[in-house]
């Protein structure tokens, strides 16, 4: 008989002083990547970075040296926490929309050599960048790109709030009123900026269904239409019309019922061509009348639409083309320089461009024009891989249930850009950072793989 030998039992270890966990037999080797756990700071400088965009102007303060604000310094705090994110997390960061800017900057620098000004604005269009950079790099984590998204709705509906109160009550240091009218700015000094922003947190809501609750989404929505309203933004309220169809026409053609986008697309332009050719041949301008002496709202929004505004409008429109014509060589005035260059040519209404296409030829000559081309071809190709029958990701899917939204949204900024120039607008980059961050690391197909943080213990 031979003795069998016992296997020795397992050693046991002291605890650590500290009272943390020992690590088990089965540990990682010591090559393996360490998962760490998130930062606590990030979700909250990402929170804070969200809430100052539209602080430009708050309570009527002048903006600083080269019309920066307090969101340029929240940018800053949030650049660098997502370069020490990405760095502690060892993932590469990705620079989305890099090209159409640096095309953008090498435009203005070109055009800013060649008439020695305007370099200064070079610095904005980087600062611009970095808002759509940090935001989508931070969404690699789906609990991050979760903070950002339900952010954007929160704060956005309490602005809103605060706005209408201020609003109602004459608390002109909430709703931002104009001196000179009854459109309401809130802090960002400007109507048309202010009614850009609340037009970005309504279809955020709507792509997120957040709240989940519909009646609490429906109130929600209602308060941010209510505050749009109150921006009297003709401009606007036509964007918004406009992103609202091409959201159902969007949902459509995802759903697979193109015969039905088509049928609704031609039916929207048989109504809307027979409004613009019944207009043409009536007589508004009673009802126009008699709508401003109804309410001082109407009076600054829908009157304004056959009077100074509209006739200022055309003056610049056709002052700016006039400039670009009588332009000697290729590389523009120089950017920003559109108010300061009227000045020169003495001409009898100044302002800026209020055209981002205009704008980018007059300014940033012809790499300027080729530089927004880029830039939307970018954003919409974003769009169409984002809205995709089944294209996300299932973490990313469940935080934006409708991303053909965020289409609808886009046009919204190129349909403004029309009237104004809102594609320099700090807001609207977090968007497009939004729409990478589903581009880069939502797609099921996308070679970057999303993030998961790690459960606390």
């Amino acid at each position: 008989m031979t003795a069998t030998t016992r296997p020795a039992p397992p050693r046991r270890t002291a605890p650590p002083a500290d009272g943390s966990r020992a690590h088990a037999a089965a540990a990682p080797a010591a090559d393996a990547p360490v998962l760490r756990r998130p930062w606590r700071l990030v979700p909250g400088v990402l929170v804070i970075a969200i809430a100052s965009l539209p602080m430009l102007m708050p309570a009527g303060l002048a903006p600083g040296p080269g019309n920066t604000a307090i969101p340029d310094v929240a940018l800053v705090g949030l650049a660098a926490v997502t370069l020490l994110w990405a760095g502690s997390r060892k993932v590469p960061v990705r620079w989305p929309f890099l090209i159409p800017t640096l095309l953008t900057i090498i435009a203005g620098g070109i055009a800013a050599l060649a008439n020695d000004a305007g370099a200064l604005t070079l610095v904005k269009d980087l600062f611009v960048l970095m808002w759509g950079v940090s935001v989508a790099n931070l969404g690699r984590d789906p609990a991050l790109l979760r903070t950002a998204l339900r952010a954007f709705v929160a704060i956005g509906t309490l602005y809103a709030v605060v706005m209408i109160v201020g609003f109602v009550l004459g608390i002109e240091a909430l709703s931002g009123k104009q001196v000179d009218g009854e459109r309401a700015m809130f802090t960002f000094g400007d109507a048309n900026y202010a009614s850009n922003w609340f037009i970005c947190v309504f279809f955020i809501a709507r792509a997120t269904r957040y709240p989940a609750t519909p009646w609490r989404r429906y109130a929600l929505c209602g308060v941010l239409l209510a505050a749009e309203v109150l921006t009297g933004s003709n401009g606007g309220a036509l964007a918004l019309g406009a992103a609202l169809l091409l959201g159902h026409l969007f949902r459509l053609l995802r759903e697979g019922r193109a015969h039905q986008a088509v049928a609704t697309a031609a039916l929207a332009a048989f109504v809307g061509g027979g409004s613009l050719a019944a207009l043409s041949q009536i007589d508004v301008q009673p009802y126009l009348d008699q709508a401003s002496q109804a309410s001082p709202i109407l009076r600054d929004s829908i009157g304004r639409t056959t009077g100074e505004s509209t006739n200022s409008r055309s003056t610049v429109l056709a002052t700016t083309v006039q400039m670009i014509e009588d332009q000697t060589q290729p590389w523009g005035i120089g950017p920003g320089q559109t108010e300061a260059q009227m000045r020169v040519r003495q001409e009898t209404y100044v302002r800026e461009a209020h055209n981002d296409y205009i704008a980018s030829v007059l300014e940033r000559g012809f790499l300027g024009g080729l530089a927004l081309i880029v830039l939307v071809y970018a954003l919409l190709l974003k769009c169409v891989r984002i809205a995709r029958r089944d294209a996300l990701r299932p973490e990313y899917a469940r935080l934006v249930p409708r991303p053909e939204l965020f289409g609808a949204l886009v046009a919204v900024f190129l349909i403004s850009g029309l009237f104004y120039e809102t594609l320099h607008y700090r807001h609207g980059w977090a968007f497009f950072g939004l729409i990478a961050a589903l581009d880069l690391f939502g797609r099921r197909d996308s070679a970057d793989t999303p993030l998961t943080t790690p459960e606390e213990p």
